[in-house]
């Protein structure tokens, strides 16, 4: 298997066959040409991981294929063999964009490494332009939902702090829908046209979080062959959202400061800064200023976090919107179903211990095990058993039905409500079993054996 297509540009025909020859022997895939334009016709028709570039070419030079090449944006790497050429011309070509320049003679070993550096590079570049182009065609998420006066004042604020570039502190339940306000400031903001990218602070360790958010060099630490560039730099001129910010290490918390005033990284194992131009909008469900006094949050970070402030309200403040809420999530959904008045009455009073998520999360579970096409409280009966759920109107779904006398409830048993409190958890989270674990204080495998002895059906996978 071939380590890259490689592109030789030399007027000398015995070196340029030579070369060829050399790193064929090394395991590349090359081509060899003698002149600046047929240089330049050959990579615009073809792709090629590294242009090996000679500096002194008859007619067109190597300086001017350089500076063709990058003007129009063709991803080859290009390093420049130079034998008389000055030290000027040679920085200018680093200027340019040249990923390395090299005199000649060289050792062939020494060559066949800086052809792997720009392969590494040219490889990682692409990866960055192929998920920014993924993350411009899946970052529109549509729009907030909601009529209530809670959510036209959330959008209002959301309008006028869109086109600032201050950092955002985005506070509220978890399942209120925190991301979707991060987005919808981003995609109302200049940077609409620039990545969005989410960083979820709480799945990971500090070393990990460092080289998941600056990136890497390569050899920085054992597993790491290649260089890697952090979402940070991914997120470069566009929105990093920070989830979960309440969540980071607080050994992190000064690399994270520094980043958020000085503009600049470093990536682990890296000796340079690299300046970028990021806006920071961060999110946390956990009151950041018990932590401050904890020390488990620097007060300093908060200061600098806190900039600016969005509040989502809990669903069991808009409950409202809820009907708008379940006809958009059935829509989305696929599903030829209806909830009446009494269903929709009953998700009303029910306490929304997961705001929307949770809501989603019983649309599309109700939608799914339902027979009729029409959905009755009575389809929401285990709802019932979930710990803190308010008694719609006084009664459950049957003691509420029309004609039917109301009847003092018969106590359920322990196995009903570990049932409805295993559901409760798994509707919060969004059906990740490891999470519902970790809060029911419990290993996965004890959950997947309740799960499997109460026949709770797996609609969360």
């Amino acid at each position: 298997m071939s380590k890259g297509k490689v592109l030789v540009v030399d007027d000398e025909g015995t070196l340029r066959m030579l070369l060829g020859h050399e790193l064929a022997r090394a395991g590349f895939s090359v081509e060899t040409i003698g002149g600046g334009e047929e240089a330049l016709r050959a990579v615009r028709h073809d792709f090629y991981h590294v242009v090996l570039l000679d500096i002194l070419l008859p007619g067109m030079s190597g300086i001017d294929v350089l500076r063709e090449i990058k003007k129009e944006n063709i991803s080859s790497e290009v390093i420049i063999l130079t034998g008389n050429a000055t030290i000027e011309n040679c920085i200018e070509c680093i200027k340019i964009g040249a990923f390395e320049y090299i005199r000649k003679p060289y050792e062939l070993s020494e060559l066949c490494l800086q052809i792997e550096r720009a392969i590494d590079h040219q490889r990682s570049l692409l990866d960055v332009r192929i998920l920014q182009e993924e993350l411009r065609k899946t970052g529109r998420s549509g729009e907030i939902l909601g009529r209530s006066r809670s959510m036209d004042d959330l959008r209002s604020i959301i309008t006028r702090i869109a086109t600032t570039s201050s950092t955002v502190l985005v506070l509220g339940e978890s399942g209120t829908g925190k991301e979707l306000v991060a987005r919808s400031i981003h995609e109302q903001s200049p940077r609409c046209n620039q990545p969005f990218v989410t960083v979820n602070c709480a799945t990971f360790a500090e070393a990990l979080l460092e080289s998941e958010l600056f990136g890497h060099e390569k050899g920085a630490f054992t597993d790491a062959k290649f260089q890697k560039l952090g979402l940070a730099e991914i997120a470069n001129n566009g929105t990093l959202f920070l989830d979960e910010v309440g969540e980071i290490p607080i050994h992190f918390q000064a690399k994270l400061l520094r980043f958020l005033e000085r503009g600049e990284i470093r990536r682990v194992g890296g000796t340079r800064d690299i300046s970028l131009s990021v806006r920071i909008i961060c999110a946390t469900n956990q009151p950041i200023e018990a932590l401050v006094e904890r020390k488990l949050f620097r007060e300093d970070l908060f200061y600098r976090l806190n900039v600016l402030s969005v509040v989502v309200p809990p669903l069991k403040d808009r409950v409202e919107d809820i009907p708008l809420l379940v006809r958009h999530f059935i829509a989305t959904q696929g599903f030829q179903k209806e909830f009446d008045a009494g269903a929709l009455d009953f998700l009303k009073g029910y306490t929304w211990r997961g705001n929307v998520r949770e809501l989603r999360n019983v649309v599309e579970r109700t939608c799914i095990l339902s027979s009729g096409k029409t959905i009755t409280a009575t389809d929401l009966s285990f709802l019932q058993y979930s710990p803190g759920a308010l008694t719609p109107r006084g009664g459950t779904p049957e003691e509420t039905a029309p004609g039917k006398k109301r009847e003092p409830a018969a106590p359920l048993s322990l196995k009903e409500i570990e049932r409805g409190h295993i559901l409760q958890v798994l509707a919060m989270v969004n059906g990740r079993k490891g999470k519902a674990a970790q809060l029911l204080e419990i290993s996965p495998k004890t959950l997947y054996l309740k799960m499997k002895a109460y026949n709770i059906v797996s609609v969360y996978e």
